[in-house]
């Protein structure tokens, strides 16, 4: 079984290192990423990453606007769909103020029979993004994504119930209606304690920038306890036998 725990980044370099680790089970992008990279040609990006992390590792693809229509977002996912049919994750991102033009594409991937994608209909994964309230993850829930994203840093910022809540009432929701099979993935974390806030409120996967991946590995008194081992080695090794 693969890791619950993926990367938050685009940077071949991290990926290639956390997935040596063999901690990763996958990774997402969105435009904000993919920018900072400078990632001009994203199919010959994708590309690269699946040659680090190699076939069935998901690779999170976002729908780069919401303003494009619906059949353009159909569009752009059959595409990358069919080009890394063992990789790709697609990404729709949920307007606060159109929401249901995101669960329209969900639906359409997943249940949709027209004859130019009838055949890759149910091998279209998809991730709800830009999740902030309940109800836009239960939407997408019911539309049919496989995967809805709660953005727990920016749900805290908007203020309300808070992301906690947030994901116990979803998780609720998806217990009461077990027809519904949708993952639960944790992004925008901004800390430490908000990556075990997550483990705990029972998410299935969460997702970590790469800096805050090294964060939540460190401790002063970690650093500390090895130098002691490592010196007591050091004293000794001329002399010790292995």
């Amino acid at each position: 079984m693969s890791s619950q725990i993926w990367l938050d980044s685009a940077n071949l370099i991290e990926l290639e290192k956390w997935f040596k680790s063999g901690m990763i089970g996958g990774v997402t992008t969105n435009p904000v990423i993919l920018q900072k990279e400078g990632v001009t040609d994203l199919p010959e990006h994708i590309k690269k990453m699946i040659e680090i992390s190699r076939l069935s590792f998901r690779i999170s693809i976002e729908i780069p606007t919401s303003e494009m229509s619906v059949d353009e977002m159909v569009d752009f996912a059959v595409k990358y769909a069919r080009m890394f049919p063992e990789n790709a994750v697609i990404k729709v991102p949920m307007d606060a103020e159109n929401p249901t033009k995101a669960f329209e594409v969900i639906h359409i991937l997943r249940y949709e029979t027209r004859s130019d994608i009838k055949e890759l209909r149910l091998d279209v994964e998809t991730n709800a993004t830009l999740g902030i309230t309940s109800g836009q993850l239960i939407g997408a829930m019911e539309a049919g994504a496989d995967f809805v994203s709660l953005f727990w840093g920016r749900c805290e910022e908007a203020g309300g119930v808070g992301a906690l809540v947030t994901l116990k009432t979803v998780l609720k929701y998806r217990e009461i209606h077990p027809y519904l099979t949708s993952r639960i993935i944790i992004g925008s974390l901004r800390s430490v304690d908000q990556i075990e806030k997550a483990i705990l409120g029972g998410a299935d996967i969460v997702t970590v920038k790469p800096e805050l991946l090294e964060k939540w590995m460190f401790t002063q008194r970690g650093v500390e306890t090895m130098n002691e081992f490592n010196n007591a080695y050091r004293s000794v090794k001329d002399k010790i036998k292995l």
